[in-house]
């Protein structure tokens, strides 16, 4: 569902369903609400590399989020009603699906 500026809206749950290595940093769940996002652990994760904090979508193609050690980060996305998938600084490509719908 498209949100004010026409484009995917990335609020609502999602689930991770990247399975590599570099991937296991990130959150197996996240919530994203107007502004701010929450990150949930697995059963078998330790630290997460996005555990709370703010975000934007910049333009069509970054997301900006604050890191578990506040640190501002571009990641470049691509974003669908369905899934997102995002490319960390490192190169890692990771894919999120939603969950539940986005609000109105």
């Amino acid at each position: 569902m498209p949100g004010a500026s026409g484009r995917p809206s990335l609020q609502g749950q999602w689930r991770r369903l990247s399975t590599a290595e570099c991937a296991g940093r990130y959150p197996a769940e996240l919530t994203f609400v107007a502004a701010t996002y929450r990150g949930v652990r697995g059963p078998d994760q330790g630290m997460i590399w996005w555990d709370a904090g703010t975000y934007r979508l910049a333009d069509d193609q970054t997301l900006v989020l604050s890191t578990a050690t506040d640190e501002l980060v571009e990641y470049v996305v691509e974003l669908t009603p369905q899934r997102f998938t995002f490319t960390d600084p490192d190169g890692c490509e990771v894919v999120y699906e939603r969950m539940t719908p986005p609000p109105p």
